[in-house]
């Protein structure tokens, strides 16, 4: 760990998703959508310990199979389709205290987003310790439009105003960039979020940034995004291959190359031996 700080990763994956029905176990490219939250915390070198909090004795074999622990379940009450994130972060937090376990940081990953990857923790980390932040969180861009907004009047209905000066119309190039909250990654210092209940530590916390591009900030929450996220999936695991497969073609023409140099080599020297002995002769 960095710095020797323990970072504990809590990914909440309740059982009764309406949008996509049983969505945290469902295959996505073969593998169930819950792994590749998994996978990308593991695989980050930075997590001390991974908690998935679940009411669902399904998701939490999933979650077990693949390398996380659950050494409880959460409670009914905190997975209604109206519960909240926090309040289940803060049971695992102190079901683990109670067991003996506390961390520095407490960092909420969500299995919704699926294309984080080990670098993206690696660098949330990072800049947390070495910026002493409070708190981290992950940004994508907005980019269809915000330059050209329009807020509904609160006064009347129907009634539409401009975010933007109309007699001086922006040019979308010379907007400055937009970025929301993607959803993928909050980390904050334990002790924080204990005082606030919130996932980057309230209003006065000092809180960085980790910017992810449009595609990877991209979350599954209906099976359109499912289908689209599969195929964005799909088309990597394509490309890599491909480039596997131009890197193996690279090697096996080098190496034939090699191979058809030396056997030249071997050849003028077989002759150049034999041109000897006749002169010799």
């Amino acid at each position: 760990m960095s710095d020797k700080k323990k970072v504990l990763a809590i990914i909440p994956a309740r059982g009764g998703s309406k949008g996509v029905p049983r969505k945290n176990i469902k295959l996505l490219c073969g593998k169930p959508l819950i792994a590749y939250a998994i996978h990308a915390a593991l695989d980050s070198g930075v997590i001390d310990r991974l908690v998935v909090s679940t009411d669902d004795e399904a998701i939490a074999r999933v979650a077990r199979k693949h390398g996380a622990e659950v050494p409880f379940m959460r409670p009914a009450w905190l997975a209604t389709d109206k519960s909240l994130t926090e309040p289940a972060m803060t049971h695992a937090v102190e079901e683990l205290e109670r067991m003996g376990y506390s961390a520095d940081y407490v960092a909420l990953i969500q299995c919704t987003s699926p294309l984080i990857t080990p670098t993206v923790i690696r660098k949330a980390i990072r800049l947390l310790l070495t910026n002493k932040l409070d708190s981290c969180l992950t940004v994508g861009p907005l980019i269809h439009g915000h330059e050209f907004r329009w807020d509904e009047s609160i006064k009347k209905k129907g009634i539409f105003v401009p975010a933007y000066d109309l007699d001086h119309r922006p040019r979308r190039q010379d907007s400055s960039p937009v970025y929301i909250e993607n959803g993928a990654l909050y980390m904050t210092r334990t002790h924080l979020f204990k005082k606030t209940q919130n996932r980057v530590g309230g209003k006065r916390a000092v809180i960085g940034a980790i910017k992810m591009n449009e595609e990877d900030s991209m979350q599954i929450d209906s099976s359109q995004e499912f289908f689209l996220i599969e195929r964005i999936l799909k088309m990597r695991l394509k490309i890599k291959k491909m480039r596997v497969q131009t890197i193996n073609k690279s090697y096996n023409y080098e190496e034939n190359k090699t191979n058809s140099e030396r056997s030249a080599v071997v050849g003028s020297s077989v002759t150049l031996e034999s041109t000897r002995k006749l002169s010799v002769k």
